[in-house]
């Protein structure tokens, strides 16, 4: 599918889309079964490659991407250490941990390079209980039914797929347009939202509950520190994702035409 809206954008980085699907693109890049990474490296080469990549209930990388590519929620599963190891993880790391012990136990299996932050804990939540309450109450679930989730450049979108979440990759400029852009036709002030959560989650599990909103808003990503380190040898620090559902991708290519893009001060800028 050919965008209006990147078309005028004119993105350093290619727009994707984020789709379920029960087909496997031949082309498509996966990882090794059971592998722990965080998925934002293939979203990386997805947007700088235009590589496609593929995603199953084997291949998530992480229970954060287990949640954030809609597979349901991993957090409370007892081979990932459950609730408790994650509040403790997310928030001062082993001095949070109910059980310092098995909190231990599970960090000695993790590759030694990443041990540290397990211990010290990432500091994403204030304190474990409000870990918990985002995991358990705050935290989008979704867990649907097709095999896969797929990201690929928005042009091989194909008949099969379920679009979700198209995304875009941009810099402060880019991003101002797009604001700027939904903003124009949508009603309030609040058109996007910038949820505590993992990168993953902010083109995936935000999206898709947005998806189902009335008046779905556009989710500002790209804002998990974790996830920035991941991919800073593949991405600039300078660019965030900025992901809408496919219904107000929809509005936005239809307003194009008409829109901030064709004002002076877009044609100055760009």
């Amino acid at each position: 599918m050919k965008s209006k809206v990147a078309e005028k954008l004119k993105p350093d980085f290619e727009t994707v889309v984020l789709v379920r699907s029960n087909y496997k693109p031949e082309d498509a890049l996966q990882a090794v079964p059971g592998r722990y990474f965080c998925i934002m490296t293939m979203f990386a080469k997805a947007v700088t490659e235009g590589r496609t990549v593929v995603f199953d209930r084997e291949t998530y990388g992480c229970p954060g991407a287990c949640a954030g590519l809609g597979f349901g929620s991993c957090y409370g599963k007892e081979e990932f250490g459950g609730y408790d190891f994650f509040a403790a993880f997310f928030s001062q790391g082993l001095s949070a941990a109910n059980n310092k012990e098995l909190y231990k136990a599970i960090v000695e299996k993790i590759p030694p390079h990443e041990r540290r932050k397990f211990i010290e804990g990432e500091r994403f939540h204030c304190s474990k209980e409000k870990a918990y309450r985002w995991m358990t109450q705050e935290l989008p679930i979704y867990d649907f039914p097709e095999k896969y989730r797929i990201i690929k450049p928005l042009a091989k979108l194909v008949e099969e797929d379920i679009p979700e979440s198209v995304i875009f990759t941009v810099n402060p400029v880019q991003l101002a347009a797009l604001i700027t852009l939904v903003g124009s036709f949508t009603d309030g002030i609040n058109i996007t939202v910038t949820p505590q959560g993992a990168a993953c989650q902010m083109i995936g599990a935000y999206v898709f509950k947005e998806a189902r909103s009335d008046n779905p808003k556009a989710v500002l990503g790209l804002l998990d520190l974790a996830a920035i380190k991941n991919i800073r040898k593949l991405l600039p620090n300078n660019v965030l994702t900025y992901s809408v559902p496919w219904k107000l991708f929809l509005r936005m290519e239809q307003e194009a035409n008409n829109s901030v893009f064709e004002s002076p001060i877009w044609k100055d800028l760009i």
